[in-house]
């Protein structure tokens, strides 16, 4: 089914990067405030930056149309206010091109007359009429009146994916018989396998996640030696009295990112994924309790809940990814 704005167009208009950055970040602190994390405060503070100094606006190129950054979209004014944003974000998904959209914020005296309804459609028909086939969000699990927003104008629930952040290091021990040690490089595979399993591709072309990345070659190590990355990687398994060979129950490999948490990816099939984790999460945090720094995972959305929460990890959040496909 194709969709059209109504008349309330008017209120429309394309956001304009040299006057509106100011009011769209204070529009999105009122709205999101309760929610934010400090990479989102990180991210309004150079929106902030970016509205007092222009020459921090950067200006990109997409088919020929010039792209503001931080932001672009479109704002909804009424009253001779901003009360309305959402925007759109051009990325590479592979191979083609689609549209994120983000930030869809309505001034709360100004909820429930169909602003942000508006203004989706909107940016839809600008998607569609740019030959882009696919656009892409994400809504909060607990946010059902965007969630029921985006599905009536078309938008289909492709996954759902949870955040867990450590709160300290747990005084765990691994469940009986399960030991922690290095991942070697005989088991690249099965982690590709388990990687592939929990982070398909699907839902990680918008994370800083590329199963690549985690290869044992000696090329690999070199090249993240060259650009100054580091990693590292354990696996648990579980010895059945003593017997061998051991049975691996899954890894965790861990990588520093920019922002406030480091990342750890969790590989390993949903019958293990507690013991898994309760041996793995703990052998982490111990590691790197020298960083002060809280450690993130995303994990599918309904596992491990019990032994997240065992590590002394809390839920973030669990986001909701939804597309909406162009048609002719």
């Amino acid at each position: 089914m194709r969709y059209h704005a109504s008349e309330k167009v008017s209120h429309i208009r394309p956001l304009d990067a040299r006057r509106d950055l100011s009011a769209v970040a204070d529009l999105m602190e009122l709205c999101f405030s309760s929610t934010l994390d400090p990479d989102g405060r990180e991210y309004l503070r150079h929106i902030r930056q970016a509205a007092a100094d222009p020459a921090l606006v950067r200006w990109t190129f997409w088919r020929g149309e010039r792209i503001s950054s931080p932001l672009f979209g479109f704002v909804w004014e009424q009253d001779h206010r901003l009360v309305g944003n959402l925007s759109l974000i051009p990325i590479a998904k592979g191979g083609k091109w689609i549209f994120m959209i983000a930030n869809v914020a309505v001034h709360p005296d100004y909820r429930r007359r169909g602003i942000a309804r508006e203004l989706t459609l909107r940016a839809l028909e600008y998607i569609r009429e740019r030959g882009v086939k696919s656009a892409w969000l994400q809504v909060r699990d607990d946010n059902a009146p965007a969630y029921n927003l985006y599905a009536s104008v078309g938008f289909v629930e492709r996954s759902r994916r949870s955040t867990w952040l450590s709160n300290g290091v747990p005084d765990l021990t691994p469940p009986v018989g399960v030991e922690v040690g290095p991942r070697e490089p005989t088991d690249w595979p099965l982690q590709r396998r388990w990687l592939e399993l929990n982070y398909p591709s699907d839902t990680t072309w918008n994370m800083s996640f590329e199963v690549n990345h985690f290869h044992p070659a000696w090329w690999n190590r070199l090249w993240m030696w060259l650009n100054g990355n580091s990693q590292l990687h354990w696996a648990a398994r579980y010895h059945a009295n003593g017997r061998q060979p051991a049975q691996t129950l899954g890894f965790a490999s861990w990588e520093p990112i920019r922002g406030f948490s480091d990342m750890l990816w969790v590989a390993s099939p949903p019958e293990h994924d507690d013991a898994a984790l309760r041996a793995l999460l703990p052998a982490a945090l111990h590691h790197f309790q020298y960083r002060h720094r809280p450690v993130s995972v995303n994990y599918p959305f309904g596992r491990g809940v019990d032994a997240f929460q065992a590590c002394q990890f809390s839920l973030q959040n669990t986001l909701v990814w939804m597309e909406y496909l162009c048609r002719e």
